[in-house]
């Protein structure tokens, strides 16, 4: 539009721009193109028609007094000689208003502005101080050190990152708490028996999809065991869905009987009523373990059915995915090879009490220990031995079961 010669509030009118904007634009990023002259003296001067050394060559060069003659019109609008009839012949200086010109000049500046670090060293020593021992030494998360220390921690995650990745801080990547690595899975050929086939008809996932739909309202518990060492003691979880709270139980061996006991134990503290409440639905794996779901669902005195076990397809662990994610914060302090067999419950109790005060995105920013109150009561809590920690004391390092830290 300029080169065709429409003025200022023309083209703010076409782009919705107020035509000041548009000439704060032009002004801003226009270019000066100087008037090269071949095989000739001349100079374009303002002093030419009184200059005693009119005439020399490269007097632009040399001469103090010599001043360049600007063209008038460039000081009104468009200021700019992009439309200019007389540019081709014109023997003055010339400016343009080049759009793609302007654009790179855009894109220069937003990357320029954007390098470098926007924080004093008494920020940064103040952050060092506070947060490095909470990520170094207890293995605490970014989204729980973020949440709980909102005054320091300002800026966003993401320049977070950017600046340990610069190592303006003491603490470095390798310090932060590790991310999940997934091993390939095995080529088993083990075909499942008679009567294991027979123990999931109804107790399918298929089945269990169906149960949510008539009883959206139903409390999900999703059950797993983790490893130590092959053949020592185990972990039973069972994780509370929808608020991510994890009860963790130590078994001496990876057997039916050994869950069997932790159920029995479960439905004499809490009672029945609890228990069929909070245990409405339970969704495992397939591990040999759990093939006895009678013994889980109901009372072995009365025999009334107290809750639902369901089954996730065969090597499908996403399906029961919560309880997955939770069992990275049991591998921060009890990292896959370490045994078990020297922990207690007690200890048991200790992890999952600091797992679930881990402030999560997922709640709002809220911990499992809070979230978890909208459904069970602090006296049913305090029954599974579960205390809240204060999110600076969380620790969820290998140092968290050194003497002197239990």
């Amino acid at each position: 539009m300029l080169k065709e010669k429409f003025n200022l509030t023309q083209i703010g009118e076409k782009i919705g721009k107020h035509r000041t904007t548009i000439s704060k634009e032009i002004l801003n990023h226009r270019f000066k193109k100087d008037y090269v002259q071949y095989n000739t003296y001349y100079a374009n001067c303002i002093n030419i028609d009184t200059c005693e050394n009119a005439g020399t060559k490269w007097c632009k060069s040399t001469c103090k007094d010599y001043k360049e003659k600007e063209c008038l019109l460039l000081n009104h609008p468009p200021y700019v000689c992009n439309g200019c009839t007389k540019k081709s012949h014109c023997r003055l200086s010339k400016y343009y208003y080049r759009a793609k010109d302007a654009n790179n000049e855009y894109l220069s500046f937003r990357t320029e502005s954007r390098q470098g670090i926007r924080i004093s060293k008494e920020e940064i020593y103040e952050i060092n101080n506070v947060i490095t021992p909470l990520i170094r030494d207890q293995n605490q998360s970014i989204n729980h050190v973020f949440i709980n220390h909102p005054d320091l921690l300002y800026f966003s995650k993401t320049t977070f990152y950017a600046y340990a990745n610069n190592n303006i801080f003491s603490f470095r990547n390798i310090d932060l708490p590790r991310k999940v690595i997934y091993k390939p899975r095995k080529d088993n050929q083990k075909r499942r028996t008679r009567t294991e086939s027979m123990i999931r008809i109804g107790r399918t996932y298929h089945d269990f999809q169906d149960y949510i739909s008539l009883h959206p309202s139903a409390s999900i518990v999703e059950m797993d065991t983790v490893e130590g060492v092959k053949g020592g003691k185990v972990f039973l979880t069972l994780l509370f869905r929808q608020y991510n709270f994890m009860l963790i139980f130590l078994l001496d061996h990876q057997t039916m009987a050994e869950v069997e006991k932790v159920f029995i134990q479960i439905r004499k503290n809490i009672g029945n009523d609890e228990f069929k409440r909070l245990f409405e639905v339970i969704l495992t794996d397939n591990g040999k373990e759990f093939f006895n779901p009678i013994s889980l669902e109901t009372d072995y005195e009365t025999g009334e059915v107290l809750s639902h076990v369901f089954y996730c397809d065969p090597s499908t662990s996403y399906q029961k995915g919560s309880i997955e994610k939770n069992h990275e914060f049991i591998r921060y302090v009890l990292p896959k090879k370490s045994s078990f067999n020297h922990l207690t419950q007690e200890d048991c109790n200790l992890l999952a009490s600091h797992i679930n005060s881990t402030s999560r995105v997922i709640l709002n920013n809220k911990t499992p220990f809070e979230a978890i109150q909208t459904l069970m009561s602090v006296d049913v809590i305090t029954k599974f031995n579960i205390s809240y920690i204060h999110p600076d004391d969380v620790n969820l390092s290998p140092s968290l079961f050194k003497k002197g830290n239990k």
